[in-house]
């Protein structure tokens, strides 16, 4: 594409010397164009065989089919008839029209036949639309204008600029709409160096203060990034309409500026100017963005207040946001009132539901957020919409957090019957649902069969390989992944230290610390340190540890300093255990778990005197032991388990089933081992107890007795997984031949019981 600055600052790009004196001489010509861009849509008359009949008697395929047959008309009869076809989207009526205008000779009318270009535009024909412009007895501003907005309506701002050039080269001078199409190409384009040109040519001839160029202008600095010369050019605009407020508001929420956005939208309604369901919509995504749910609300009742209520695009915007604020039973309510349901709305009540798993405070509200959203997608399907990607992609994440594969395989079935599996998308979501579930096997045949890999897909598979224990896979894999030429990004550098952690090869992750920083000028994040410093923990260096987390540009996380507590408590190295939950402890105060595991760790080196201290301090905190929460998935139904909750109808056949289990464990060489437990400092003594009913042990015993001999059992729990556990379900699997796989709150790993063994190695258990 040729670029603009050969011509505009050769000055080839003309306008009078002083715009203003045009634009008086000008204005019939620039008032054609807004009505021939924008038209009502009212037929009114027509004129057949010579006869005035009013048209409203006719339908459009009815006049189509008069005037195909040879009826006369006259001119000024034709724009209704193309705005009829443009409403209806009909690009067949505008070839009937066409060819009837070169039938009856209007075909050298300029004005009907610059329309003709809009109309071939309107309805996605763009090559007939360059046709006819270029066969015009003549081209003035509104044909030219009427190309270029078609290009950049089909999607093809270059063109748009192409044409803009050789309008300005052939002489014409554009008008204030003009120039706001050009600026909207460059948005489209997102070419910041060419908008500026134009600004600068704007500026040159004084139409920067005109509305609809101010606004065209704000929206291009907003979509390329500048924000602050979006709101000095909106702020430039001497009449500012509800387009203006809109697109300044807009600016700031989508670069970050959201509080800004609100101030705006503030001093819009104090200087009288009412919002339109664009601007409302905008403002709720801003009160998303800050979770601002009260005034979100206050939003919802000014909607409704302006007419808005049922606006389809405003509802959504406010179910996403009471989703992603944890108002639910407001959401749900209001989707049920809706009488017409699009697909848009079905895929917000999904996605809300997919996102809100990732905010709650606990696993077990995030378990029956991700079966809501399974129950909406399974009431879409029976409504008779078609899914889109979007929706596949949403319902195939939640899959992943819930680990439910029977669901997963059935959306992957439907996927296949749609058609939608070669989309990427909605390929690497599939890829990432099965590694999650643990079906690796499956994951990779997926990953193979997909049309086009993205970098989303390989760096899902990779990490895939590496939670599933499969090492070699996943750095062979990168390897491949660099030899296909596909740059890794950080999250990808993530996976493969992730793998090299799993395996203790502790000299190929510095390796591949130092080709991500050399190779790719990737600059190293808190999970690449995280990967290392668990290495260094694994291979048991935890002196290099912590000489390592000193080297760190920012603070450690959590993750960081529990591994580090996880590999003293395991190696007995009480100083440094200590250390590292203080650390720990800075950053979640309020933390049962990380002083569990500082008990443990001091109780098993008899360290009674620093036991005590830590106590005391639980007492004064009134800590209660971690949550424990256990669920599996069988047959679309969702069962929970605590070891304090009597209600569930099926605990004493469960019960028995695990006293049975560990009676045949124990003859297997399981020996239970004892915990402390946080309730324990009531009583004066510090005692050990017993693990026999936790959580997991209680779902595992459920899901054998409720599936099949050959279906996996596949649990997840709230909190981390003990030692005990960890080894009676590695006897389980191989006393029952059956699959086992957890995933606790240490989600970076799967524990995938096979035949005895656990896919992490006997690491990743912490307590």
């Amino acid at each position: 594409m040729a670029s603009f600055a050969s011509f505009a600052s050769s000055g080839t790009l003309r306008l009078e010397p002083d715009l203003r004196k045009l634009r008086a001489t000008s204005l019939a010509t620039e008032k054609a164009a807004r009505t021939s861009l924008s038209h009502p849509r009212t037929l009114t008359f027509t004129q057949l065989e010579g006869k005035s009949e009013l048209i409203k008697s006719l339908d459009l395929q009815e006049a189509l089919s008069r005037i195909k047959e040879g009826s006369k008309i006259d001119t000024f009869c034709y724009l209704p008839l193309l705005r009829e076809c443009i409403h209806q989207n009909l690009l067949s009526g505008v070839q009937i029209v066409h060819g009837h205008m070169i039938k009856m000779g209007f075909h050298r009318d300029l004005f009907v036949m610059a329309f003709l270009v809009n109309a071939y535009s309107k309805c996605g024909n763009m090559e007939n639309a360059h046709k006819v412009f270029d066969n015009l007895p003549g081209r003035n501003v509104v044909a030219w204008t009427a190309l270029m907005k078609g290009y950049v309506h089909n999607s093809q701002p270059d063109f748009a600029i192409r044409v803009f050039q050789e309008m300005l080269e052939g002489g014409s001078y554009p008008t204030n709409i003009t120039l706001g199409i050009s600026l909207n190409g460059c948005s489209v384009l997102k070419s910041i160096e060419l908008g500026k040109q134009i600004h600068a040519y704007i500026i040159k001839y004084q139409v920067q203060h005109d509305t609809s160029v101010g606004n065209s202008l704000c929206s291009l600095y907003s979509k390329c990034g500048g924000l602050d010369s979006a709101v000095k050019t909106f702020e430039k605009i001497t009449e500012k309409n509800v387009i203006s407020w809109t697109a300044v508001i807009s600016a700031c929420g989508d670069n970050g500026r959201a509080a800004k956005g609100l101030r705006l939208f503030v001093e819009m309604l104090s200087n009288g100017v009412e919002p339109n369901e664009l601007t409302l919509t905008s403002v709720l995504s801003i009160c998303c963005t800050l979770q601002s749910l009260g005034l979100g609300s206050q939003v919802h009742a000014l909607s409704i207040t302006l007419g808005h209520g049922t606006n389809e695009h405003i509802i959504n915007s406010i179910l996403y946001l009471y989703l992603k604020c944890g108002w639910t039973d407001e959401a749900a309510k209001l989707f049920h009132g809706m009488e017409d349901v699009g697909l848009v709305t079905w895929n917000v009540m999904i996605s809300g539901y997919a996102e809100l798993m990732n905010h709650v405070k606990e696993d077990l509200s995030a378990y029956h957020s991700g079966t809501e959203a399974l129950k909406i997608f399974l009431n879409l399907n029976r409504s008779g919409t078609e899914p889109d990607p979007f929706t596949f992609s949403s319902i195939l994440s939640v899959c992943s957090r819930l680990v439910a594969l029977e669901q997963g395989e059935q959306i992957h079935a439907q996927t296949l019957k749609t058609g939608y599996l070669s989309d990427a998308i909605v390929g690497s979501a599939l890829v990432n649902m099965y590694n999650k579930c643990g079906s690796i096997d499956k994951a990779s045949k997926a990953f193979v069969e997909m049309s086009t890999r993205t970098l989303i897909s390989w760096t899902s598979m990779i990490s895939g390989f590496a939670h599933n224990g499969q090492i070699q896979q996943a750095l062979q894999l990168f390897e491949d992944m660099r030899i296909a030429g596909v740059r890794p990004n950080q999250i990808t550098v993530v996976g493969v230290l992730s793998a090299c952690s799993h395996a203790g090869m502790l000299e190929e992750a510095l390796s591949y610390f130092e080709m991500m920083q050399k190779d790719y000028k990737l600059k190293p994040v808190m999970d690449h340190f995280a990967c290392l410093i668990n290495t260094f923990v694994r291979v048991g260096k935890l002196e290099e540890a912590f000489e390592f987390v000193k080297k760190m540009e920012f603070q450690p996380n959590e993750f960081i300093w529990s591994r580090l507590l996880a590999g003293c408590r395991n190696l007995g190295d009480t100083e440094l255990a200590i250390y590292a939950a203080k650390e720990l402890l800075k950053l979640h105060p309020e933390d049962a778990e990380t002083y569990q595991l500082l008990l443990t760790t001091l109780m098993s080196a008899e360290k009674w005197e620093y036991a005590s201290i830590v106590k005391e301090l639980v007492r004064e905190k009134k800590l209660e032991k971690p949550t424990d929460w256990s669920w599996i998935s069988i047959k679309d139904k969702v069962h929970s388990f605590n070891p304090d909750d009597p209600l569930h109808s099926e605990k004493s056949e469960t019960y028995g089933f695990l006293d049975e289990l560990l009676d045949k464990a124990k003859n297997f060489g399981y020996e239970p081992l004892e915990n402390f437990e946080l309730n324990d400092v009531k009583h004066d003594t510090m005692t050990f107890s017993s693990p026999v009913h936790h959580s997991e042990k209680l779902a595992v015993a459920f899901g054998l007795l409720n599936t099949s001999n050959a279906a996996t059992v596949r649990i997840i729990k709230s909190s981390s997984m003990c030692r005990d556990s960890h080894n009676f379900m590695k006897a389980i699997s191989s006393i029952t031949n059956r699959k086992i796989i957890i995933r606790d709150r240490d989600s970076r790993w799967l524990h995938k019981f096979v035949d005895g063994q656990c896919s992490c190695g006997d690491y990743a258990c912490l307590l």
